[in-house]
């Protein structure tokens, strides 16, 4: 790796007191905040961001130690400095030469003309008027302290020695800890970073990044209330093997992605992955089903999948509305329809859900649009679309059979609630009902299939899951609060989570849509 260049530290940061507006404008996402959005130098990052954090603004960088938060950091002042941009590191803890080889084996340009390290270290000492204080004092290149007398550790004197830095673009606060001796009050602290923060951002107009140990709280709480937003790093073990990872966990005004992403460190700096959570276009071959809800549609790059959806739920969740919506779409495309009902989707039900969508049950059945497989016993068995199937799993291919026989050769939706029929029929008999079904799918049919996990056997559940192209769990918390996850999916943002909730008027279900400059999950490409 390229050992980086030396450079001496100045006495005064910024001499020159000069200011260069950037050189280019941030690369990634669209609309106001990216036209001024300043880049981490982090691509998966700024695309998570719209761009990159806000202009001007103050992001509190949090993460326990040996994350990368000083990595990172370092990472968004190279990107200044590629852009012509004034910069500036502050240090509380470190001397310069300590940053300095910690930093030493990335490609960072640590000698670059408009870079500038200052520190403010808190320190016993002596002032004009006590002898047995906390000082003010800087750290040089070797570490030695300021001789002599010295200001004590206030904010005043903190800001008048940062002054000598002004004007800037970017700055980097390593870290907060060492600014704790300002006030012992939690609330005080907070108007004491607070009033740095400002001065950063509204007299330097520079873009701040606060760095904070998430082992100390004291230090960490005051700040992720008063910074515009907060980046946190952490750690976890995968199979049994370290990763660091980075959530957006706030940032106001930005409609951020949400998922977590995993970072590794290269010569270059901090890398991000993964890029896509789904397949290129070049591998994607299926085909999609839109449901007619928005947010949905989105969430599920483009609609449900044509080759086998499974939608899971806890029990709790209210499917009624989507379900029906997924019906009423395919019969808006002139699709026929096969229902499997769950125990509570009764004739009377179905029908008044159906009805809602502007479609009668009994006319649909009786022209053959919509037919049932009743594994459970509440439909009218003399309705000649109505098929009993409880004794054995040949008559339930049965009765998909004569499904068959009687509708023309269009596009189908069938809807299947998994465990009735296991409840029925039997955890084998069902997986091989399965592969039936799979062997009955047309490029232009769906398969969508519902299922509690909690109600059948683990290999029941997991054998859906893998047989399922798509994914989709839904759950309703301790606060009654119903989100809906895509878990699995060859296209669309694998992995979001978004909010559900229930309106007046047709669709009758809103879902939260993802934030609008992802990855490009459409299956187009």
């Amino acid at each position: 790796m390229r050992a980086a260049r030396r450079r001496s530290v100045v006495s005064d940061p910024n001499p020159e007191g000069e200011r260069r507006e950037s050189e280019e404008p941030a690369a990634t996402g669209s609309g106001p905040h990216a036209e001024t959005a300043v880049s981490t130098g982090v691509d998966l990052l700024d695309a998570a961001l719209q761009g990159g954090l806000p202009r001007e603004r103050s992001t509190l960088l949090m993460g326990g130690p040996g994350t990368g938060k000083t990595t990172l950091a370092m990472n968004f002042l190279q990107a200044g400095l590629e852009r012509g941009e004034r910069c500036l590191f502050v240090s509380t803890e470190q001397t310069i030469a300590e940053l300095r080889d910690s930093l030493a084996s990335y490609e960072f340009d640590l000698d670059h003309d408009r870079l500038t390290y200052t520190s403010v270290h808190a320190r016993p000492g002596r002032t004009i008027e006590e002898d047995e204080t906390i000082t003010l004092q800087t750290l040089s290149e070797e570490g030695s302290l300021d001789e002599g007398f010295a200001p004590p550790f206030e904010t005043r004197y903190v800001r008048d020695h940062l002054e000598r830095a002004a004007p800037c673009d970017r700055v980097v606060f390593d870290s907060v800890s060492g600014l704790s001796v300002l006030a012992d009050d939690p609330r005080l602290f907070r108007r004491e970073v607070l009033d740095l923060i400002r001065l950063l951002t509204d007299e330097f107009e520079a873009t701040a990044l606060f760095i904070a140990e998430e082992t100390d709280p004291d230090d960490v709480m005051p700040l992720q209330f008063t910074t515009h937003g907060v980046v946190r790093l952490h750690r976890e073990r995968v199979a049994d093997d370290p990763h660091r990872f980075l959530t957006i966990e706030k940032m106001r005004g930005v409609d951020h992605d949400r998922r977590t992403v995993e970072i590794e460190f290269a010569d270059a700096g901090v890398v991000a992955r993964p890029e896509r959570r789904s397949q290129p276009p070049a591998l994607k071959q299926h085909r999609h089903a839109p449901v007619g809800i928005e947010g949905l549609d989105e969430l599920t790059g483009g609609g449900l999948v044509r080759d086998g959806v499974l939608i899971e739920h806890d029990g709790r969740a209210n499917l009624d509305a989507l379900l029906s919506t997924v019906v009423a779409a395919a019969l808006d495309r002139d699709e026929t329809v096969t229902v499997v009902p769950t125990t509570g989707l009764t004739p009377a039900r179905l029908g008044g859900l159906l009805d809602s969508h502007g479609y009668d049950l009994d006319d649909l059945i009786e022209t053959g649009r919509l037919s049932v497989v009743d594994t459970v016993g509440g439909y009218d068995t003399a309705l000649d679309n109505v098929f009993t199937a409880f004794a054995s799993l040949d008559a339930v291919i049965d009765s998909f059979e004569e499904t068959e026989r009687r509708t023309d050769d269009g596009a189908s939706l069938r809807l299947i609630d998994v465990a009735s029929l296991t409840h029925r029929i039997g955890a084998d008999d069902v997986r091989d009902l399965r592969y039936y079904l799979d062997s009955r799918i047309g490029p232009e049919d769906a398969l969508v299939s519902v299922l509690n996990p909690d109600v059948v056997e683990k290999r029941v559940a997991a054998f859906h899951a893998d047989s399922a192209e798509q994914v989709l769990r839904t759950w309703v918390t301790d606060a009654g609060l119903q989100y809906v996850a895509l878990e699995k999916s060859p296209c669309g943002f694998v992995g979001s989570t978004s909010l559900m909730e229930y309106l007046r008027d047709p669709p009758y279900v809103a879902v939260q849509s993802p934030p609008s400059d992802r990855e490009t999950p459409m299956s187009d490409g």
